[in-house]
Formats: structure tokens, sequence, C-alpha cells
């Protein structure tokens, strides 16, 4: 049995990583927790990150992706101080508003994170500030889509796996901002079903749920994992945070809490993300290209055809989550 991870042993991890980061590097000036960590969400398998933030002076470092333990991945962000010059603009920007709206606060000596986060935590709930937000992810998704923001505008460039899966992300997130913070990873498809029905939408939900086909009985979810899992060993690189070795077992012990969940078909978003982005860097007569073949076809996505009919279905529930917000928005006086 997998044993049970305390919030309270991970919350020292994240301290005693960013006062030894602090002690390393003089230029930091604050750090703070954010992720599921922060918001105290309930382990998924029994796993998860430490999504922890470094607000540095100097030019930040690269991202760190660390592997703890199978359960858990320390994840390391440097952002600039520039980032913060304008705390009250962060209000409305779609990841860094929710993310300095309640942060778990680790070191901040000389009160550089608590005057940008005071600044632009004010009137976060405010109904424009949030549709905002929403229609801020909505103009993300349009572009991995290739689109303008004018009705019926066809692609200006090819699409792909990556895009595709991406415009789903902010499309669902631009619906789950109307209710509370955006997700993304494992979560985001839960996330989706709770915001779908606290907005008394359903389709928000069902219709995403859809483009990928709806049900994925357990047998077949286990053996796509054991697939996905080969496939992700061999194209695994450090260079892409996605697909970094470290995340792997991570990866899959939330899948096999979907699984035992019931909940499989909730996992072929983040197989169809991570995946391509695995077969991106193995050759095209890799031993794995036949079943992420058939994980495709499984979609309808293998075929041109398919795969644009399946970019049609993204564009429409694009416009349909679009209407939503707008809807929303006249309804709060936004």
């Amino acid at each position: 049995m997998t044993p049970v991870i305390e919030r309270s042993t991970l919350l020292k991890i994240a301290h005693d990583t960013a006062a030894q980061k602090m002690a390393e590097r003089p230029s930091l000036l604050s750090a703070y927790l954010t992720g599921s960590v922060a918001a105290n969400e309930p382990l998924l398998g029994e796993a998860t990150d430490i999504d922890l933030i470094l607000i540095d002076a100097a030019p930040p470092p690269a991202r760190e992706v660390v592997k703890l333990a199978d359960q858990v991945v320390l994840d390391v962000q440097y952002r600039s101080r520039d980032e913060y010059a304008h705390p009250k603009e962060l209000r409305v920007h779609p990841w860094r508003g929710p993310e300095l709206c309640e942060p778990v606060f680790l070191k901040d000596p000389r009160h550089f994170f608590e005057l940008a986060q005071s600044s632009a935590r004010g009137q976060f709930h405010r109904p424009d500030h949030v549709a905002a937000r929403a229609r801020a992810f909505l103009a993300l998704a349009r572009a991995e889509l290739h689109l303008s923001a004018l009705p019926g505008a066809e692609p200006s460039a090819p699409v792909t796996l990556a895009n595709f899966c991406l415009a789903l992300m902010y499309t669902a997130n631009a619906a789950m901002t109307l209710t509370g913070f955006p997700g993304a990873g494992r979560r985001l498809v839960m996330k989706l079903e709770t915001a779908a029905r606290k907005l008394n939408q359903p389709a928000v939900y069902a219709d995403f749920m859809a483009i990928f086909g709806g049900e994925l009985p357990a047998a077949q979810a286990q053996l796509l994992l054991a697939d996905w899992s080969a496939a992700y060993q061999a194209g695994q690189t450090a260079d892409d945070e996605l697909i970094h070795p470290a995340r792997r077992t991570v990866y899959e012990r939330g899948f096999k809490a979907l699984i035992d969940a019931d909940r499989a078909a909730e996992m072929e978003w983040l197989l169809l993300y991570t995946w391509q982005a695995v077969m991106r860097h193995l050759p095209g007569n890799s031993l794995h290209a036949e079943n992420w073949i058939a994980f495709l076809e499984r979609l309808r996505l293998a075929a041109p055809v398919e795969f644009r009919a399946r970019v049609a279905e993204a564009r429409a529930y694009l416009e349909q989550v679009d209407a939503l917000v707008e809807n929303w928005a006249d309804q709060n006086g936004a």
C-alpha cells in the first residue's frame, strides 16, 4: 500500500527548499508555494507536485524539476522581479492572478511579495476581473487554433496535436475561471466537471469529453497506460518539463487513481498531450509508433480528415464556452 504523504511534510520540504535556495542565491527576493499543495487539495493517487515560485532580482535561472520520490516532484520556477512591477494588472492575468490570490508565503524578508500580492489580490473576485481572466484564456485558445477574434475565421496555419490539446485546456479554463481557479495536468478534467456543476452547465464537461469519444473501459485504460508508460520512458527528456523523467510516476499514479475511480476517460486529454510530446523525441520507426497510432485511431485523430473534424469540434467548443463567458458577464454586470 502506498504510504500517505502528510501536507505538513510537503510544506516542510517547500520551506526548507526555499530557505536553501535563498541562502545560496542572494538575489532571490521572495518564495511562495502555489498549486494543489498550497490549496490543500486531496492528493491524486497519493502523489503530487510541490510548485515553488522564487522571485529573482537578477536574471532568473532555468526551471528545475526534481524527483524527490515516486510520489513527489519538486517543481521550482524562477520569476523575474519585473513580472510583478504592475501588480494590479496581474489580477486579470489568467495564470498569475489566481497564483497570487491564495498562495502559501514561504520567505519574504523584504516584503516584496507581500506588497505585490496585496495589490493584485484587491478586487480579485470582482465580476469584470473574473470575466477578463476568462476572456484571456479564450484568447490563448484561439491563438493555439491559429484563429483571429473574428467569427468564422479560418486558421492561419496548420494546427498540431500540441495546439489542439492546449486549446482545449485553455478553453476549459475559461469556464473554470468563472467559478474559481484554473487547472492543468492531472486535475484539469475533474476541475472542469466541478465547474460545470457549479455553473449548472453540464454540457461544458460532457462536450469536452465527447471530443475524445466518451467512454473508456478500465481494462482498455490499463493497456493504454502500459503503452504510454513504455513510450514515455523511451522518449522522456529533461529539456521538456511536460515529459521530464521526474514526472512519469506522478502521472502514472494519477492515471491509476482515475481508472480505480471509474473515471478513466478523464485521463485521455493528458495522455494525448504528454504522449504526443514523447513521440516528437522518438524516431518515426520507433517500436512505440504502432501503439501511438492505435491510440490516435481510438480518439479519431489518426487520419487527416478525422483530425480536421476534431479541430472543428474544438473550435465549436471554444465558441460554446465563449458564449457562456459572455452570458455570465452580462448576468453579473461585467
